[in-house]
């Protein structure tokens, strides 16, 4: 009776199987483990019909659709895209042995493949996981994709896996081999691609028995719920725990003693060669650190505000010291600041988070990365040491002259700013003993312009604003460098606040281990300065930027 019994099961099974091929049969699995730490690999075991193709979906059971975006200027952008509103969970994976069904592994155009740099090397090929679209899925397949149902749902997930803001908005990880962030996968053994690196998928097509082991996103938040489904039978769900400390905002694991060392050695950086900090702390945010940025928020306008923490910090000690010996020329450094608060609180941010999402962030990043990097590697020519020597000689003669009217009661009134009649376009001021010719109106439009570029790249722009003053202006290095510095205050101080204003916050406790670190290497440096040839440090630091530049601009293929 039990052996006609298992026949007629059998028998049925079979027929559902030819008449309804879309339909899950016979599905007995397990997970090895209820929990997981993130950056673990989840192991699924079980039988499922014979005969039949294994697909095992992992996603977190939370859902996510272009209306939830937290970023005024994603949710734009996404809801443009897809007007639907389609709902799919943001880490979704199919583990198969027959990728072919879904997506097709191929060559493919990357890089800058539109614009003025739309050429070899910026454009180069690469292999890709490309999904297939809808229409060209199996109805077999459509019915083993556990949660995603629908062609609206299956174009947003491709979409959020494929294109660059969607990878940076939506699924936040990091991109495998061709650019694709992982979606398709199978046994890495049977299909040796980048994106399957790490994936084993075992089927015995007879006994119907598999064992699939992957690795998720590494960086998925601690207590998150994913659901597994097989053949698209939900089996199980499993909890991700953590794995280090967790930046809930810049949505990554990192010690945080890492961020602050990071941190300390570009304050130290940046004292020495009096620029470039930001930069470096940009560079250090994506590469290092791997700040992603909360879901629904682009990973670029996340960095922006963290970063500016190091140029708000790294100038106070400096100020304090200029406002203690009456070293400001206010009606320049008036003008200037406001300027600078113009465009880095109202064009600045609103700019950078509608045209600087992380690609093109990276890409414009990495040109002025070079641009300062060549900067750099000029003024450690023997011409260029010279005439700093020069200007320090100067400066030296200008500290020297200070100490002595503070020594003689003097310096209260060579520092005050003497001038006859204040006029927006020019005039002349009396400051520390020299005449200066002050243009308002210049040094305002000028600052609306840095600040405006510095908040948008997230930087304090002390590399625009010291030739700016020196050069064009023609302001002597005493007179530039606190205005300079304050100007750096002001970039971080309204960057910040639009930022927030617009609900892209820093992450804060990454903001404070930036700002322990840029004040500590700002102390340090100095000393260190003195024991350290400034040619050597220069062509270091020059190299360094020229390295960013070509990563980000994917210039040479060993650094992609």
């Amino acid at each position: 009776m039990k052996r006609s019994s298992s026949l007629f099961m059998v028998l049925l099974a079979t027929l559902l199987y030819l008449c309804f091929p879309g339909i899950s049969v016979a599905v007995e699995a397990e997970l090895t483990a209820k929990n997981v730490k993130a950056g673990d690999p989840i192991t699924v075991k079980g039988t499922i019909a014979s005969g039949r193709d294994l697909y095992i979906v992992i996603c977190t059971e939370s859902t996510f659709k272009p209306s939830d975006a937290i970023g005024v200027k994603e949710r734009k952008k996404l809801l443009k895209q897809f007007e639907s509103d389609p709902t799919i969970p943001p880490n979704y994976y199919v583990v198969t042995n027959a990728p072919d069904g879904l997506a097709v592994a191929k060559e493919a155009d990357k890089g800058q493949t539109k614009g003025i740099f739309a050429f070899p090397p910026f454009k180069y090929k690469v292999r890709v996981n490309k999904i297939k679209k809808w229409a060209d899925l199996s109805d077999e397949a459509k019915g083993m994709l556990g949660p995603v149902t629908t062609e609206a749902e299956w174009n947003f997930l491709t979409y959020t896996h494929e294109n660059k803001f969607g990878i940076n908005t939506v699924s936040k990880e990091r991109p495998v081999g061709g650019g694709n962030a992982k979606m398709i996968l199978s046994d890495y053994n049977t299909r040796k691609e980048a994106w399957n690196n790490g994936v084993r998928v075992q089927l015995d097509k007879g006994s119907g028995k598999f064992t699939v082991a992957m690795v998720p996103y590494r960086n998925i938040a601690p207590d998150t719920k994913m659901s597994v489904y097989v053949n698209g039978e939900k089996i199980d769900t499993l909890t991700i725990d953590k794995s280090g400390y967790f930046f809930s905002t810049g949505n990554t694991y990192m010690n945080p003693l890492l961020v602050t060392l990071g941190a300390f050695i570009i304050g130290v950086l940046f004292v020495i060669m009096g620029a470039a900090g930001g930069l470096f702390t940009a560079a250090f945010q994506i590469t290092v650190v791997g700040t992603k940025g909360p879901l629904g928020i682009n990973a670029a306008n996340t960095i922006k505000p963290t970063n500016l923490f190091l140029t708000l910090c790294s100038p106070i000690t400096g100020l304090i010291n200029y406002f203690k010996e009456n070293r400001f020329a206010w009606p320049v450094a008036v003008c200037f600041a406001i300027g600078i608060v113009i465009g880095a609180f109202f064009l600045g941010p609103a700019f950078s988070a509608k045209y600087l999402p992380l690609k093109a962030y990276k890409f414009y990043l990495g040109i002025v990365c070079l641009v300062i990097g060549v900067k750099l590697f000029w003024e450690s020519l023997p011409g260029s040491i010279e005439k700093k020597k020069a200007m320090k000689a100067i400066i030296q003669k200008f500290n020297l002259a200070v100490k002595e009217a503070k020594g003689s009661g003097k310096a209260v009134e060579l520092g005050k700013v003497e001038f006859e009649k204040f006029n927006f376009v020019r005039f002349d001021m009396q400051f520390w003993g020299e005449t200066f010719v002050a243009r308002p109106l210049v040094m305002l439009i000028g600052g609306v312009i840095m600040g405006m570029v510095a908040a948008s790249f997230g930087v304090g722009g002390g590399f625009m604003f010291m030739p700016f003053m020196t050069t064009i202006m023609g302001y002597p290095m005493y007179l530039a460098v606190p205005i300079a510095l304050a100007g750096t205050f002001a970039t971080s101080i309204g960057g910040i606040a639009k930022y927030i204003l617009m609900g892209y916050s820093p992450d804060w406790m990454m903001a404070i281990c930036i700002a322990a670190g840029a004040i500590g290497g700002g102390m340090v440096g100095p000393k260190i300065q003195k024991k350290l040839p400034e040619i050597f440090l220069k062509r270091m630091l020059a190299l360094a930027l020229i390295i960013v530049f070509m990563k980000y601009t994917q210039l040479l293929v060993f650094l992609r």
